[in-house]
Protein backbone atom coordinates (compact mmCIF):
# COMPACT_ATOMS: atom_id res chain seq x y z
CA UNK A 1 0.00 0.00 0.00
CA UNK A 2 1.20 3.53 -1.17
CA UNK A 3 0.04 6.73 -0.37
CA UNK A 4 1.07 9.25 -3.40
CA UNK A 5 1.53 12.55 -3.26
CA UNK A 6 -1.59 14.57 -3.69
CA UNK A 7 -3.70 11.73 -4.17
CA UNK A 8 -6.56 11.33 -1.42
CA UNK A 9 -6.73 8.69 0.26
CA UNK A 10 -9.81 7.08 1.78
CA UNK A 11 -9.06 5.53 4.85
CA UNK A 12 -11.85 4.54 5.24
CA UNK A 13 -12.09 1.93 2.62
CA UNK A 14 -9.65 -0.42 3.82
CA UNK A 15 -11.02 -0.79 7.10
CA UNK A 16 -12.98 -3.68 5.79
CA UNK A 17 -10.78 -5.31 4.44
CA UNK A 18 -10.13 -8.75 6.00
CA UNK A 19 -6.23 -8.63 5.16
CA UNK A 20 -5.75 -5.64 8.06
CA UNK A 21 -7.61 -7.82 10.55
CA UNK A 22 -4.72 -8.88 12.11
CA UNK A 23 -2.37 -5.27 12.31
CA UNK A 24 -3.70 -4.02 15.26
CA UNK A 25 -2.99 -6.73 17.26
CA UNK A 26 0.22 -7.39 15.43
CA UNK A 27 1.47 -3.56 15.84
CA UNK A 28 -0.31 -3.73 19.43
CA UNK A 29 1.87 -6.77 20.43
CA UNK A 30 4.80 -4.99 18.95
CA UNK A 31 4.49 -2.34 21.46
CA UNK A 32 3.83 -4.00 24.39
CA UNK A 33 6.95 -6.31 24.11
CA UNK A 34 8.99 -3.24 24.23
CA UNK A 35 6.90 -1.43 27.00
CA UNK A 36 7.32 -4.46 29.06
CA UNK A 37 11.19 -3.68 29.29
CA UNK A 38 10.39 0.61 29.30
CA UNK A 39 7.91 0.31 32.01
CA UNK A 40 10.43 -1.62 33.99
CA UNK A 41 12.83 1.48 34.27
CA UNK A 42 10.83 4.64 33.09
CA UNK A 43 10.09 5.10 36.58
CA UNK A 44 13.09 4.64 37.77
CA UNK A 45 15.39 6.32 34.94
CA UNK A 46 14.99 10.10 36.41
CA UNK A 47 15.79 8.61 39.98
CA UNK A 48 19.13 7.03 38.05
CA UNK A 49 19.95 10.21 36.83
CA UNK A 50 19.45 12.23 40.06
CA UNK A 51 21.71 9.49 42.02
CA UNK A 52 24.69 9.76 38.78
CA UNK A 53 24.34 13.17 39.50
CA UNK A 54 24.71 13.43 42.94
CA UNK A 55 21.20 14.53 43.29
CA UNK A 56 21.30 16.92 41.29
CA UNK A 57 17.94 17.92 39.80
CA UNK A 58 19.42 21.01 37.58
CA UNK A 59 21.72 18.67 35.73
CA UNK A 60 19.14 16.01 35.67
CA UNK A 61 16.91 18.56 33.59
CA UNK A 62 19.62 19.57 31.50
CA UNK A 63 20.36 16.25 30.36
CA UNK A 64 16.70 15.79 28.97
CA UNK A 65 16.91 19.02 27.48
CA UNK A 66 19.85 18.04 25.48
CA UNK A 67 17.97 15.01 24.15
CA UNK A 68 14.48 17.00 23.52
CA UNK A 69 16.74 19.91 21.46
CA UNK A 70 18.54 17.46 19.42
CA UNK A 71 15.17 15.37 18.75
CA UNK A 72 13.59 18.46 16.98
CA UNK A 73 15.22 18.20 13.83
CA UNK A 74 15.26 14.60 13.57
CA UNK A 75 11.23 14.44 13.27
CA UNK A 76 11.90 15.58 9.90
CA UNK A 77 14.85 13.62 8.99
CA UNK A 78 13.14 10.33 10.35
CA UNK A 79 10.32 11.46 8.06
CA UNK A 80 12.17 11.69 4.84
CA UNK A 81 13.64 8.27 6.37
CA UNK A 82 10.32 6.54 6.05
CA UNK A 83 9.28 8.76 2.81
CA UNK A 84 11.73 6.47 1.33
CA UNK A 85 12.12 3.50 3.12
CA UNK A 86 8.92 2.73 4.30
CA UNK A 87 6.92 2.65 8.63
CA UNK A 88 8.11 -0.84 9.24
CA UNK A 89 11.93 -0.46 8.64
CA UNK A 90 12.03 3.15 10.04
CA UNK A 91 10.31 1.71 13.63
CA UNK A 92 13.27 -1.29 13.32
CA UNK A 93 16.08 1.32 13.14
CA UNK A 94 14.20 3.18 16.34
CA UNK A 95 14.05 0.19 18.03
CA UNK A 96 17.88 -0.93 17.85
CA UNK A 97 18.47 2.68 18.55
CA UNK A 98 16.68 2.18 22.07
CA UNK A 99 18.57 -1.13 21.93
CA UNK A 100 21.82 1.19 21.62
CA UNK A 101 20.43 3.36 24.71
CA UNK A 102 19.75 0.43 26.60
CA UNK A 103 23.07 -0.81 25.94
CA UNK A 104 25.36 2.46 26.75
CA UNK A 105 22.87 2.89 30.16
CA UNK A 106 24.34 -0.45 30.90
CA UNK A 107 28.39 0.45 30.81
CA UNK A 108 27.25 3.39 32.65
CA UNK A 109 25.69 1.75 35.84
CA UNK A 110 28.24 -1.13 35.44
CA UNK A 111 31.12 0.81 34.95
CA UNK A 112 31.00 4.08 36.60
CA UNK A 113 34.51 5.63 35.83
CA UNK A 114 34.65 4.30 31.90
CA UNK A 115 34.34 7.50 30.17
CA UNK A 116 30.61 8.18 31.52
CA UNK A 117 29.99 11.72 29.59
CA UNK A 118 30.44 9.31 26.39
CA UNK A 119 28.22 7.16 27.78
CA UNK A 120 25.58 9.77 28.26
CA UNK A 121 25.95 10.95 25.39
CA UNK A 122 25.37 7.72 23.37
CA UNK A 123 22.48 7.03 25.37
CA UNK A 124 21.15 10.63 24.37
CA UNK A 125 21.78 9.80 20.96
CA UNK A 126 19.91 6.42 21.58
CA UNK A 127 16.67 7.47 22.97
CA UNK A 128 16.29 10.63 20.59
CA UNK A 129 16.59 8.63 17.69
CA UNK A 130 14.21 6.24 19.01
CA UNK A 131 12.01 8.21 19.82
CA UNK A 132 11.89 10.02 16.28
CA UNK A 133 12.20 7.39 14.04
CA UNK A 134 9.65 5.11 16.03
CA UNK A 135 6.75 6.84 17.48
CA UNK A 136 5.69 8.74 14.08
CA UNK A 137 5.42 5.51 11.99
CA UNK A 138 3.57 3.74 14.95
CA UNK A 139 1.06 6.50 15.06
CA UNK A 140 0.30 6.50 11.33
CA UNK A 141 -0.06 3.01 10.95
CA UNK A 142 -2.06 2.36 14.38
CA UNK A 143 -4.34 5.11 12.34
CA UNK A 144 -4.62 3.04 9.57
CA UNK A 145 -4.90 0.07 11.25
CA UNK A 146 -7.69 1.15 14.02
CA UNK A 147 -11.73 1.06 13.20
CA UNK A 148 -13.00 4.47 13.76
CA UNK A 149 -16.40 3.06 15.14
CA UNK A 150 -14.61 1.21 17.58
CA UNK A 151 -11.72 3.30 18.73
CA UNK A 152 -13.01 4.10 22.10
CA UNK A 153 -12.66 0.43 23.01
CA UNK A 154 -9.60 -0.62 20.96
CA UNK A 155 -7.39 2.19 22.87
CA UNK A 156 -9.36 0.82 25.79
CA UNK A 157 -7.93 -2.49 25.11
CA UNK A 158 -4.70 -1.76 24.37
CA UNK A 159 -4.13 0.56 27.17
CA UNK A 160 -5.53 -1.82 29.30
CA UNK A 161 -2.84 -4.27 28.31
CA UNK A 162 -0.57 -1.12 29.21
CA UNK A 163 -1.41 -0.81 32.69
CA UNK A 164 -1.69 -4.60 32.91
CA UNK A 165 1.96 -4.32 31.98
CA UNK A 166 1.97 -1.93 34.18
CA UNK A 167 1.24 -2.77 37.69
CA UNK A 168 3.99 -6.30 37.25
CA UNK A 169 6.87 -4.04 36.00
CA UNK A 170 7.62 -1.54 38.92
CA UNK A 171 7.29 -3.96 41.04
CA UNK A 172 9.69 -5.89 39.69
CA UNK A 173 11.95 -3.29 38.53
CA UNK A 174 12.09 -2.11 42.15
CA UNK A 175 13.04 -5.26 43.51
CA UNK A 176 15.60 -5.65 41.17
CA UNK A 177 17.21 -2.06 41.61
CA UNK A 178 17.24 -2.79 45.26
CA UNK A 179 18.94 -6.42 45.13
CA UNK A 180 21.15 -6.12 42.12
CA UNK A 181 21.24 -2.62 40.72
CA UNK A 182 20.20 -0.66 37.57
CA UNK A 183 21.78 -3.09 35.40
CA UNK A 184 19.80 -6.06 35.38
CA UNK A 185 16.58 -3.82 34.53
CA UNK A 186 18.54 -2.48 31.80
CA UNK A 187 19.10 -5.67 30.00
CA UNK A 188 15.59 -6.72 30.43
CA UNK A 189 15.04 -3.69 27.88
CA UNK A 190 17.26 -4.55 25.98
CA UNK A 191 16.05 -8.47 25.78
CA UNK A 192 12.26 -7.13 25.82
CA UNK A 193 12.84 -4.78 22.73
CA UNK A 194 14.60 -7.87 20.70
CA UNK A 195 11.76 -9.75 21.03
CA UNK A 196 9.47 -7.19 19.50
CA UNK A 197 11.24 -7.43 16.44
CA UNK A 198 8.77 -10.34 16.29
CA UNK A 199 5.54 -8.85 15.53
CA UNK A 200 7.05 -6.09 13.90
CA UNK A 201 8.12 -8.35 10.82
CA UNK A 202 4.81 -9.68 10.26
CA UNK A 203 3.39 -6.10 10.20
CA UNK A 204 1.77 -5.02 6.48
CA UNK A 205 4.09 -2.57 4.09
CA UNK A 206 2.32 1.02 4.30
CA UNK A 207 4.23 3.65 2.68
CA UNK A 208 3.83 7.05 2.74
CA UNK A 209 5.34 10.26 1.20
CA UNK A 210 6.23 13.28 3.31
CA UNK A 211 5.33 16.18 1.49
CA UNK A 212 7.09 18.93 3.72
CA UNK A 213 10.50 20.09 3.34
CA UNK A 214 12.59 20.87 6.08
CA UNK A 215 11.93 24.73 6.99
CA UNK A 216 8.25 24.45 5.56
CA UNK A 217 7.59 21.75 8.18
CA UNK A 218 8.17 24.10 11.34
CA UNK A 219 6.06 26.99 8.89
CA UNK A 220 3.33 24.70 9.62
CA UNK A 221 3.89 24.11 12.81
CA UNK A 222 3.27 27.28 13.36
CA UNK A 223 0.78 28.64 11.50
CA UNK A 224 -3.31 29.05 11.62
CA UNK A 225 -4.53 26.24 10.24
CA UNK A 226 -2.13 23.49 12.72
CA UNK A 227 -2.29 25.72 15.21
CA UNK A 228 -4.74 23.76 17.70
CA UNK A 229 -2.78 20.31 17.10
CA UNK A 230 0.88 22.34 17.97
CA UNK A 231 -0.62 24.18 21.25
CA UNK A 232 -2.38 20.92 22.46
CA UNK A 233 0.54 18.91 21.49
CA UNK A 234 2.70 21.32 23.51
CA UNK A 235 1.02 21.29 26.37
CA UNK A 236 0.74 17.44 26.69
CA UNK A 237 4.63 17.30 26.21
CA UNK A 238 5.12 19.91 28.75
CA UNK A 239 2.73 17.92 31.23
CA UNK A 240 4.38 14.69 30.33
CA UNK A 241 8.19 16.17 31.48
CA UNK A 242 6.54 16.63 34.47
CA UNK A 243 5.54 13.12 35.45
CA UNK A 244 8.81 11.39 33.74
CA UNK A 245 11.22 13.51 35.53
CA UNK A 246 10.54 15.06 38.43
CA UNK A 247 7.63 13.28 39.83
CA UNK A 248 10.47 10.08 40.15
CA UNK A 249 12.68 12.24 41.78
CA UNK A 250 9.86 13.74 44.32
CA UNK A 251 9.08 9.98 45.06
CA UNK A 252 12.79 8.76 45.40
CA UNK A 253 12.83 11.81 48.03
CA UNK A 254 9.50 10.81 49.78
CA UNK A 255 10.15 7.14 50.00
CA UNK A 256 14.30 7.58 51.21
CA UNK A 257 15.14 5.44 48.08
CA UNK A 258 13.39 2.39 48.92
CA UNK A 259 12.64 1.06 45.17
CA UNK A 260 11.20 -1.86 46.15
CA UNK A 261 8.26 0.55 47.74
CA UNK A 262 8.07 2.51 45.02
CA UNK A 263 7.61 0.12 42.54
CA UNK A 264 5.33 -1.37 44.91
CA UNK A 265 3.73 1.81 45.41
CA UNK A 266 3.39 2.20 41.43
CA UNK A 267 1.51 -0.80 41.00
CA UNK A 268 -1.41 -0.53 43.23
CA UNK A 269 -2.37 3.06 41.99
CA UNK A 270 -1.99 0.92 38.08
CA UNK A 271 -4.67 -1.00 39.88
CA UNK A 272 -6.94 0.93 41.26
CA UNK A 273 -7.56 2.07 38.01
CA UNK A 274 -7.36 -0.56 35.61
CA UNK A 275 -11.30 -1.32 36.42
CA UNK A 276 -12.22 2.30 35.06
CA UNK A 277 -10.23 1.80 31.93
CA UNK A 278 -12.92 -0.46 29.70
CA UNK A 279 -15.96 1.77 30.88
CA UNK A 280 -14.23 4.77 29.79
CA UNK A 281 -13.36 3.36 26.34
CA UNK A 282 -17.12 2.40 26.07
CA UNK A 283 -18.03 5.51 27.04
CA UNK A 284 -15.71 7.32 24.41
CA UNK A 285 -17.54 5.22 21.61
CA UNK A 286 -21.30 6.27 22.74
CA UNK A 287 -20.61 9.89 23.60
CA UNK A 288 -18.15 12.72 22.26
CA UNK A 289 -14.85 12.46 23.23
CA UNK A 290 -14.39 16.23 22.98
CA UNK A 291 -16.81 16.67 25.94
CA UNK A 292 -15.09 13.82 28.32
CA UNK A 293 -11.84 15.15 27.26
CA UNK A 294 -12.95 18.73 28.67
CA UNK A 295 -13.83 17.98 32.27
CA UNK A 296 -11.38 14.56 31.89
CA UNK A 297 -8.72 17.24 31.79
CA UNK A 298 -9.86 19.52 34.30
CA UNK A 299 -9.63 16.64 36.81
CA UNK A 300 -6.36 15.28 36.09
CA UNK A 301 -4.97 19.53 36.28
CA UNK A 302 -6.85 19.22 39.66
CA UNK A 303 -5.03 15.95 40.77
CA UNK A 304 -1.63 17.52 39.91
CA UNK A 305 -2.27 20.64 42.48
CA UNK A 306 -3.26 17.76 44.44
CA UNK A 307 0.35 16.26 44.59
CA UNK A 308 1.93 20.24 44.96
CA UNK A 309 0.64 20.28 48.51
CA UNK A 310 1.12 16.78 50.13
CA UNK A 311 4.48 15.84 51.96
CA UNK A 312 3.42 12.57 53.27
CA UNK A 313 3.58 8.72 52.07
CA UNK A 314 -0.15 8.62 52.72
CA UNK A 315 -1.01 12.03 51.08
CA UNK A 316 1.18 10.96 48.21
CA UNK A 317 -0.85 8.16 47.90
CA UNK A 318 -4.20 9.54 47.76
CA UNK A 319 -3.09 12.44 45.54
CA UNK A 320 -1.93 10.10 43.18
CA UNK A 321 -5.03 7.88 43.14
CA UNK A 322 -6.98 11.12 42.04
CA UNK A 323 -4.54 11.98 39.65
CA UNK A 324 -4.58 8.54 38.18
CA UNK A 325 -8.25 8.26 37.38
CA UNK A 326 -8.30 11.66 36.25
CA UNK A 327 -5.35 10.11 33.38
CA UNK A 328 -7.78 7.91 32.19
CA UNK A 329 -10.43 10.20 31.27
CA UNK A 330 -7.82 12.64 29.85
CA UNK A 331 -5.79 10.55 27.88
CA UNK A 332 -8.49 8.03 26.22
CA UNK A 333 -10.39 11.00 24.86
CA UNK A 334 -7.53 12.58 23.85
CA UNK A 335 -5.65 9.89 21.93
CA UNK A 336 -9.51 9.13 20.11
CA UNK A 337 -9.89 12.56 19.08
CA UNK A 338 -6.54 12.63 17.75
CA UNK A 339 -6.40 9.28 15.75
CA UNK A 340 -9.79 10.36 14.47
CA UNK A 341 -8.24 14.33 13.12
CA UNK A 342 -5.47 12.03 12.13
CA UNK A 343 -7.61 9.64 10.04
CA UNK A 344 -9.27 12.54 8.79
CA UNK A 345 -6.25 13.96 7.04
CA UNK A 346 -6.28 11.20 4.55
CA UNK A 347 -2.60 11.03 2.69
CA UNK A 348 -1.52 14.16 5.10
CA UNK A 349 -1.49 11.75 8.37
CA UNK A 350 2.20 11.93 8.32
CA UNK A 351 2.63 15.11 8.04
CA UNK A 352 -0.27 15.48 11.28
CA UNK A 353 1.99 12.78 12.91
CA UNK A 354 5.23 14.22 12.39
CA UNK A 355 4.03 18.01 13.36
CA UNK A 356 2.29 16.34 16.06
CA UNK A 357 5.69 14.50 17.72
CA UNK A 358 7.67 17.82 17.08
CA UNK A 359 5.06 20.15 18.92
CA UNK A 360 5.41 17.41 21.71
CA UNK A 361 9.22 17.49 22.16
CA UNK A 362 9.04 21.30 21.97
CA UNK A 363 7.30 21.86 24.73
CA UNK A 364 9.05 19.38 26.41
CA UNK A 365 11.69 21.60 25.69
CA UNK A 366 10.36 25.17 27.04
CA UNK A 367 8.99 23.16 29.75
CA UNK A 368 12.24 21.94 30.95
CA UNK A 369 13.51 25.31 31.26
CA UNK A 370 11.10 26.23 33.42
CA UNK A 371 11.52 23.34 35.47
CA UNK A 372 15.40 24.52 35.96
CA UNK A 373 14.42 27.67 37.54
CA UNK A 374 11.09 26.99 39.55
CA UNK A 375 12.85 23.89 40.85
CA UNK A 376 16.18 25.22 41.60
CA UNK A 377 14.42 28.90 43.18
CA UNK A 378 11.52 27.85 44.64
CA UNK A 379 10.99 23.64 45.32
CA UNK A 380 9.99 20.80 43.37
CA UNK A 381 6.64 20.47 44.14
CA UNK A 382 6.43 23.75 42.36
CA UNK A 383 7.28 21.85 38.88
CA UNK A 384 3.23 20.05 40.30
CA UNK A 385 1.52 23.47 39.80
CA UNK A 386 3.15 24.44 36.66
CA UNK A 387 2.07 21.02 35.00
CA UNK A 388 -1.63 21.92 36.43
CA UNK A 389 -1.52 24.95 34.69
CA UNK A 390 -0.08 23.63 31.54
CA UNK A 391 -2.34 20.55 30.80
CA UNK A 392 -5.54 22.11 30.71
CA UNK A 393 -4.01 23.13 27.05
CA UNK A 394 -4.66 19.11 25.96
CA UNK A 395 -8.32 19.49 25.38
CA UNK A 396 -7.40 22.54 22.19
CA UNK A 397 -6.90 19.65 19.64
CA UNK A 398 -10.74 19.14 19.49
CA UNK A 399 -10.61 22.93 17.56
CA UNK A 400 -8.47 21.34 15.16
CA UNK A 401 -10.29 20.60 11.64
CA UNK A 402 -8.31 18.59 9.19
CA UNK A 403 -10.81 19.66 6.25
CA UNK A 404 -8.45 23.17 6.02
CA UNK A 405 -5.41 21.48 5.06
Amino acid sequence: MRFHGRQSFPFTLHRFSAAHLAALPTLATNRLLGYAGSAMTTLFFAMFLFEFFDQNVATVLVWFLVSYIIRVPLHIIAAKFFSKTGLVPSMAFGTLAAVFYYASLYVLDTAVDFHPYLFLGLAIAGISLFNSFYWAPFHVDFTEFSSRNRLGFQLSLYYSAIRIIGVVSPIVGGFLIAEYGYGVTFLFGIFTLLLSFIPMVHLPETHVIYEFGFFESFAKLCSREYRPLTLSMMAHGAENVVGIIIWPIFLFTIFEGKYLEIGAFAGVLVVISLGLQMFVGRLIDKRRAENILSWGTKMYSLGWFFKALVGSVAGVFAASTFHSLGAIFMRAPMDAIYYEKAADCGHYVDEFTVIKETAITIGKIFMVIVLIGVTSWISLQSAFVVAAIVSLGMSIISRFHANRL
